[in-house]
């Protein structure tokens, strides 16, 4: 699932030992809560989906997955909470907006699949509303099932996302190989772009190449506006990041027509 770096007030982390009950109970007491970021098209600034956050509840704080999902990888019980991650998100996806998420690599399996199959028939989504994110370094290290759970989401109409594509790397290799719909632009290309001329040049090549091979190209991490103006000058069709706005409850954004 998506994580965000965030550090604990005062630095409090939960002990390693501690997580396997603290994440059981959260299943147990449905203490897991969505946020979701816009993500908006460049030229327009309409926003055209959200990308979801998943948080777990604790008394003094909402905590970021990144600090307990790594536990819940090496524990065994990812599996459960991708599959609440999913539920949601389609439950979302059928109130009309769009969203994009991450799984986690041992997630990406046939049962998986029947869930998602299962969960849109029952709410009736657009599958062309779930958006799955995959990182350059999952795909190219996934198992051969872990690879056709991408063909098969895609064929169900699903969309796939590539996050962390590294221009000169794997990830070219991979978007002619898997049924790609957005590549992804970090930190490493969006980084001090509005002082860097390299940094410019890197992101044409980018797009030049995803729009050749039919992808749209978002920008994550914005925080600048100059940023964010060099951007449509640069072809990036869309664009996420604190200039656009902080991850919010998903309550508060289901409140808002899409």
């Amino acid at each position: 699932m998506a994580a965000e770096t965030e550090s604990a007030p005062g630095g409090a982390v939960a002990s390693p030992l501690d997580w396997p009950r603290r994440i059981r109970e959260a299943l147990e007491r449905d203490l897991f809560v969505l946020h979701g970021q816009r993500i908006v098209d460049v030229r327009t600034g309409a926003t055209m989906r959200y990308e979801l956050f998943l948080r777990m509840v604790d008394r003094r704080r909402l905590i970021p997955a990144g600090e307990f999902v790594p536990a819940a990888e090496e524990y065994g019980s990812i599996g459960e909470i991708d599959r609440w991650v999913v539920g949601r998100a389609i439950e979302v996806a059928a109130t009309g907006w769009p969203v994009h998420l991450n799984l986690s690599l041992q997630s990406t399996d046939g049962p998986m699949l029947e869930l998602i199959r299962e969960r849109l028939e029952a709410t009736g989504a657009d599958p062309g509303d779930l958006i799955f994110e995959l990182g350059e370094q999952q795909l190219v290290a996934a198992s051969e099932e872990q690879r056709d759970f991408v063909r098969v989401a895609s064929h169900l109409g699903c969309g796939i996302a590539l996050d962390g594509f590294v221009d000169g790397g794997r990830g070219a290799f991979l978007l002619g190989r898997f049924p790609i719909d957005y590549v992804k632009l970090g930190s490493d290309f969006i980084d001090g772009l509005d002082y860097d001329p390299a940094r410019g040049e890197a992101v044409t090549a980018a797009v030049l190449m995803a729009h050749d091979c039919g992808q749209r190209v978002i920008a994550q991490g914005v925080e600048r506006v100059t940023t964010l103006q060099l951007l449509e000058e640069l072809d990036v069709d869309e664009a996420q990041g604190y200039v656009l706005g902080a991850p919010e409850p998903l309550d508060s954004l289901l409140g808002t027509p899409a």
